[in-house]
């Protein structure tokens, strides 16, 4: 399975990003490819699923000290898969980097948001 792929819904690019099922080295890890191709290739549209992961303090600073030199060519950034305490690690990481990323319930809540309108077909589901 790839975890990072570029998706075209109703004819806008998404940058799908996977974090499901992964611990902090492998969460890490995909964090630097997704900066890696967002410095060679900006793509301003992502949703990142976090199903079945422990968001640890490791990887949060590693978001943090990393983020910054990226986050200025995100235009929106969506996450799915947070239950309430990644919601709030996510709300102190918005305040702390002046960023908006935000979480949805639901994929299709989610790339509604990123394409600015809604879905007009049923879109198969990104995240397996």
């Amino acid at each position: 399975m790839e975890r990072i792929r570029k998706i075209v819904i109703q004819g806008r690019e998404i940058l799908a990003i996977d974090y499901s099922g992964l611990k902090e080295p492998g969460m890490i890890n995909l964090a630097i490819e997704v900066k890696r191709l967002l410095l060679h290739d900006a793509d301003e549209k992502l949703i990142n699923s976090f199903h079945n992961v422990f968001v640890t303090p490791g990887y949060v600073r590693y978001m943090e000290r990393e983020s910054e030199e990226i986050k200025h060519l995100i235009k929106r950034n969506t996450l799915v898969g947070l239950n309430l305490p990644k919601m709030m690690i996510l709300k102190g990481f918005n305040l702390l980097m002046n960023t908006d990323f935000r979480a949805f319930a639901t994929e299709k809540e989610a790339i509604e948001y990123l394409i600015g309108e809604p879905l007009s077909d049923d879109v198969a589901p990104i995240f397996m």
